[in-house]
């Protein structure tokens, strides 16, 4: 991995190990000077200062490459002062970064056998739970993490996503909602948990979330476009329906179903056509849950739900009829019926897209048949009707006219004058070009479950593992979701999927969360590497900006290719920034945290 800064002095030792070892190399501050730091605070203690001692002999071997001796030397002070959590902490580190997991996850749950709540130790332990593959593992790990961290509002977003990428979509909505509690604010979130609704095909939920977005979100904000998008999925402009959804029969289904599927559908059909839609409606949805397939039977549902009074139920049952070919005379019927129920729900532009679409199909196929000898019985589209549906709509769509080609659109209505007066009031017009997706619009509220990253993970430190081949990867030591505002580096730290191919460029770029609600980006920081043929590994490192570390949450966009846009965006990871605790003065002199 090739990277467009200068390489830490420590990266340039040249190490030569036996065979089976790897060469460790720290990257970042000397950890044998924030060990002396630490001593200073404990002169007063002779057993922790005799502990720190050892410490840093097994660091400065560690960090020489001398895997074994490191080991040693802390299985030695282990055994001398078999209390101290430090140490089988410190030995745990050391293994991670050795090609021992196992024996890496022992060492950590030594520690917390003695000292659940110690974070740190389960960070690290999940993190090594996390680059060996153990997802079902890690996911545990996190979720223990949320008991003893339950206020940080990352962890449960973290396991929200996590949980998706294994297809626990019923349970990352859960940690969704949690993480959007603590977060209200962040408007982002919440389009998260809109798509997370939506997978799990609670359409009403996610509307209302979309919605609750676009009605607090600035103008212009970056939040803006992803938000009407996603609801123009929730409307069912395309064919996604979630993830939960099925468009084929699903493995319960078996003969006997679809026999009393057939034998009921006749009776459906005679009340839906009596007009008793309330004592229609759960035939109908027997119907639905029987054979999934029927496009009949949901389009007939759907105009039972209009009857009703229950548009919104109706749009999830109208959308399953995307799948028919346009001419289908059934869709073209649930096209205008969806413009209806979207006129009731007060959509007013998506419904005029609507009429508008079914009115130009009309007018073409007048054109194309004009001087055509139609069948007697042939059905087709009442362009009139359109017209008066475009002209109830029209007067709550902002500049609808000129989205239009519609009834009153044409110029054989207007004079000469009139349409060189209204040709001159175009040119004077001022081009407003579509906005493009905001490179700091988060990945949330699209369905991004997928990416080139295996892993992205938050560290204060960064080891490099040397493979007898020349290969070589890169592992995170220190990890955790917050850091103090004081800190220098942060480091973060990836997997790919696959090896790079060619000399691929990635950049994280960095954004204070709460600014993507607005036009100004706040602590701005990024890194960029180019990945060389075959790396797997790699990390970013993020220096503080001039102004200094802004407390807060932070999110990283991860782009692939040369230019960083919405479009090259591939995912995305999270970290917060806090305040130092205060130190107070002690009797003797010395400082300690105050906690």
């Amino acid at each position: 991995m090739s990277v467009k800064r200068d390489v830490p002095w420590v990266v340039q030792q040249a190490l030569v190990q036996r065979r089976y070892q790897c060469s460790a190399i720290v990257l970042g501050v000397p950890l044998v000077v924030m060990l002396t730091m630490g001593s200073l605070v404990f002169a007063k203690d002779p057993q922790r200062l005799l502990e720190e001692t050892t410490a840093e002999r097994a660091k400065g071997a560690w960090e020489n490459g001398a895997i074994d001796t490191a080991l040693d030397i802390l299985d030695r002070g282990i055994q001398d002062h078999p209390h101290t959590l430090s140490l089988r902490k410190l030995r745990g580190d050391v293994l991670a970064t050795s090609r021992r997991p196992r024996e890496s996850v022992e060492a950590y749950e030594s520690v917390l056998a003695r000292k659940p709540t110690a974070l740190d130790v389960r960070w690290a332990k999940w993190s090594v739970l996390l680059r060996s593959g153990q997802g079902e593992e890690s996911i545990a790990e996190l979720q223990r993490i949320a008991q003893v961290d339950a206020q940080n509002p990352l962890i449960h977003l973290r396991l929200a996503q996590e949980l998706r990428k294994l297809d626990r979509l019923e349970e990352s909505l859960e940690w969704y909602k949690k993480a959007v509690h603590l977060v209200p604010e962040l408007l982002s979130w919440r389009l998260g948990l809109a798509r997370a609704r939506f997978d799990v095909l609670d359409y009403a939920g996610a509307h209302d979330d979309v919605q609750y977005v676009l009605q607090r979100v600035p103008g212009g904000s970056p939040l803006e476009l992803p938000a009407k998008n996603l609801l123009s999925v929730i409307y069912g402009s395309g064919k996604d329906r979630g993830r939960r959804f099925t468009r084929v029969f699903t493995p319960e289904t078996t003969a006997e179903k679809l026999k009393e599927w057939a034998l009921i559908r006749a009776d459906a059909w005679r009340v839906f056509a009596a007009g008793r839609y309330a004592e229609a409606e759960p035939i109908y949805r027997r119907l639905l849950a029987l054979n999934p397939r029927d496009s009949t039977a949901a389009h007939q549902l759907g105009l039972i739900l209009m009857e009703l009074g229950r548009c919104r139920e109706a749009l999830p049952f109208f959308q399953l009829m995307s799948t028919l070919d346009s001419s289908d005379e059934e869709y073209t019927d649930t096209v205008f019926r969806i413009g209806q129920c979207l006129v009731e729900l007060e959509q007013w532009t998506d419904a005029l897209v609507h009429f508008q679409v079914l009115y130009e199909a009309a007018v073409e196929f007048e054109e194309s048949n004009k001087h055509v000898q139609l069948p007697p019985g042939t059905r087709v589209l009442d362009k009139q009707k359109l017209a008066r549906w475009i002209e109830k709509v029209k007067p709550h769509v902002p500049g609808a006219d000129s989205m239009l080609s519609g009834p009153d659109s044409g110029s054989k209505h207007l004079s000469e004058e009139e349409l060189y007066a209204m040709y001159e009031k175009i040119a004077a017009k001022p081009l407003d070009p579509q906005k493009p997706l905001d490179e700091r619009a988060s990945l949330m509220g699209r369905d991004a479950d997928f990416s080139w990253f295996r892993f992205v993970v938050p560290a204060s430190n960064v080891v490099r593992d040397d493979f007898p081949t020349g290969e070589h990867e890169f592992i995170p030591i220190n990890v955790d979701d917050s850091f103090l505002t004081t800190q220098r580096e942060i480091y973060l730290v990836f997997g790919l999927v696959s090896a790079s191919y060619d000399a691929v460029p990635l950049t994280a770029q960095c954004f204070w969360e709460a600014s993507e609600m607005t036009r100004e980006p706040r602590g701005l920081v990024q890194d960029r590497v180019i990945m060389s043929m075959n790396d797997q590994s790699g990390y970013f490192m993020l220096s503080r900006p001039e102004t200094g570390w802004i407390p807060g949450l932070y999110r990283c966009g991860l782009f692939v290719g040369e230019r960083t846009s919405a479009d090259t965006q591939v995912d995305e990871v999270r970290f917060r920034m806090i305040e130092p605790p205060p130190v107070v003065r002690t009797d003797a002199g010395g400082y300690e945290d105050y906690h």
